[in-house]
């Protein structure tokens, strides 16, 4: 079986053309039920970095799969986020008091943040009129009732929203909102 193996690097900063100048355009295209070919253009440092993880796993992917090590470092990836953007952990701390539920003037909310994307399943929980919305990206933590107006960050008043919902509930308490016009620089002191 053929070494599957990465195009030399790039002579110049120009994207890889696949006919006189037209750019090769991110794809992922499915073939079969569980295969997808993906097909990206990589900078210099990418293809480096891509080269040295093939090299650092040469005893667990002797042939360099670059699928191979890209699913792996995505397995990475996704547990570094999720413990970022969610507090996931797989050793949550014993609290003394009731789980998932923090101080009314704090929003440390690492507890409540775990057990609200659990219920949410990780998705916006906006329910509109005629539907529910089912955004799994660019979601944040809604306060129900907002903490400036003295909302508690338990588990009952938090809740994932996607951006756009998020925006929508805030404009629909407090208004919109603008950016004030930046000031002028100062030229001396006070």
């Amino acid at each position: 079986m053929p070494t599957p193996d990465l195009l030399p690097p790039p002579t110049t900063n120009q994207p890889a053309t696949l006919t006189a100048g037209v750019p090769v355009r991110p794809t992922v295209a499915p073939l079969a039920a569980d295969r997808y070919l993906l097909r990206v253009t990589l900078s210099a440092h990418a293809h480096a970095a891509l080269r040295r993880a093939q090299d650092l796993m040469r005893h667990r992917v002797p042939n360099g799969d670059p699928a191979a090590i890209l699913e792996q470092a995505l397995d990475l990836l996704l547990d570094q986020l999720e413990k970022t953007k969610n507090a996931k952990t797989s050793k949550p701390r014993r609290t003394v008091t009731k789980p998932a539920v923090t101080s009314p003037a704090s929003r440390h909310i690492a507890p409540v943040k775990r057990a609200v994307w659990a219920r949410d399943e990780g998705r916006c929980a906006f329910v509109g009129p005629t539907s529910t919305c089912t955004e799994t990206g660019r979601l944040e933590y809604h306060h129900v009732l907002p903490f400036a107006r003295g909302g508690s960050t338990d588990v009952a008043n938090i809740a994932l929203r996607c951006r756009a919902h998020n925006q929508y509930e805030s404009e629909q308490l407090f208004g919109t909102w603008a950016r004030p016009a930046e000031q002028p620089a100062r030229s001396g002191p006070d």
